[in-house]
């Protein structure tokens, strides 16, 4: 029998609401999103994000007021973006057990503990000099962040964290959080990589809250808006 009219009526499966309530194929709610919060430590004030209004900087010592009202109104993903007071060259706070990083996944899990949290994991926010990674003489050097972000990874993880959201457009970044989660017993903490990462100043509004971009920032890593990307990093398989 052909699939085609008349043996085929669509109309069928639309004959009242809860018909196409069965049948609907794509549903988008609240459920599908994820917020964004940007978490800064050692201060009491809101502070607004001049790059996205509305948008506020939120202190440290009122996360876990801010993750309960979230939860009241429904929202049941996060994802943590530190502001840090605690700047090197390496970013080392980030993989400090008791840093931001840690700090922040720990006070939404302990708060709500059936919000989902996915951690920013980058450096631009915890090096001194901006940049999203470790320097050497001609940018950044990929292979030395690749060891830092897996050592990231596993103190987020082990703040309880439920994703790994790897924004430091690095080569082979994905790989080396998976394998640093696998070897410390994180197999279960997922990753939700950035398959591209353009050129654009929503890209920069984002990881640096609001702050100024990097001094000499590295025009390799992000990809332009109108040419073939060329940074792609590998989507995890959850």
């Amino acid at each position: 029998m052909s699939n085609q009219f008349p043996n085929s009526r669509l109309r069928r499966l639309r004959q009242s609401d809860s018909m196409r309530a069965l049948f609907q194929e794509t549903e988008f709610s609240v459920n599908d999103l994820v917020l964004p919060i940007f978490v800064e430590e050692e201060t009491s004030e809101y502070v607004p994000i001049e790059a996205m209004p509305g948008v506020m900087r939120i202190p440290e010592s009122r996360l876990a007021f801010e993750i309960e009202r979230y939860a009241r109104a429904g929202i049941r993903s996060v994802m943590t973006f530190g502001i840090s007071k605690h700047m090197d060259a390496t970013g080392s706070d980030t993989w400090n057990e008791n840093g931001l990083v840690a700090r922040m996944a720990r006070i939404c899990k302990d708060t709500v503990p059936e919000m989902i949290v996915m951690s920013d994991t980058c450096f631009c926010e915890y090096t001194s000099h901006g940049h999203c990674g470790v320097l050497h003489d001609h940018g950044v050097d990929n292979d030395a962040t690749l060891k830092n972000l897996g050592k990231q990874a596993v103190v987020a993880a082990a703040a309880g964290a439920d994703f790994i959201a790897p924004s430091a457009a690095q080569d082979g970044q994905v790989q080396a959080i998976r394998s640093a989660l696998d070897e410390a017993g994180f197999i279960d903490t997922s990753i939700m990589a950035y398959s591209t990462k353009f050129r654009v100043f929503t890209v920069w509004a984002i990881p640096r809250g609001g702050r100024q971009r990097a001094e000499g920032q590295p025009q390799a890593i992000p990809d332009e808006p109108d040419e073939p990307p060329r940074s792609r990093a590998r989507i995890a398989d959850g």
